[in-house]
């Protein structure tokens, strides 16, 4: 009788141990989800960033279209413009970014030409790791919330699989 209480309480003793050992394995997957939430939260703003920054480069119409619709006669920026000079305001690159960050946005290869990732391999992430860091030496005035939005993508679908 003594024999089965005490396997009995080491049976006990060992559920309580693995009952600890999971709860304190749950509280870890949970920081991690709030880190990730945290991140793909920061990683949304870059993208509305970028977004924003976007509709701004957008051209704006050179001309419009008055009077009869049939007798579509388009009025020339020219010919309405007296003084020609642009103010800050009416800078077409937008607020946010000068001529050089455009033309540096304009230089960035499209995410589809970027090394894939995977998760699977073990040093997968190191060849996209080397292509960002020499996208920054290739492309001058590169903004980090550039290469931040284009991650979202790139981690889309795979980043679970190689955190675990």
């Amino acid at each position: 009788m003594d024999k089965i209480v005490k396997t009995i309480q080491e049976g006990h003793a060992q559920l309580s141990k693995a009952s600890e050992e999971t709860k304190k394995k749950l509280n870890i997957v949970f920081e991690e989800q709030h880190h990730i939430k945290r991140g793909r939260d920061c990683l949304d703003q870059d993208i509305n960033k970028l977004f924003n920054v976007y509709h701004n480069l957008k051209p704006q119409p050179q001309g419009h279209v008055m009077g009869n619709p049939y007798h579509q006669e388009e009025i020339k920026p020219d010919a309405m413009l007296v003084n020609k000079t642009i103010s800050p305001s009416q800078n077409q690159y937008g607020d946010d970014m000068s001529y050089s960050e455009n033309e540096a946005l304009k230089q960035l290869p499209e995410a589809s030409s970027w090394p894939k990732f995977s998760g699977t391999g073990e040093y997968d992430h190191m060849e996209l790791i080397d292509y960002i860091d020499v996208l920054f030496i290739d492309v001058p005035r590169i903004q980090d919330y550039w290469i931040t939005a284009r991650l979202k993508t790139e981690f889309k679908g795979h980043a679970s699989i190689w955190y675990t």
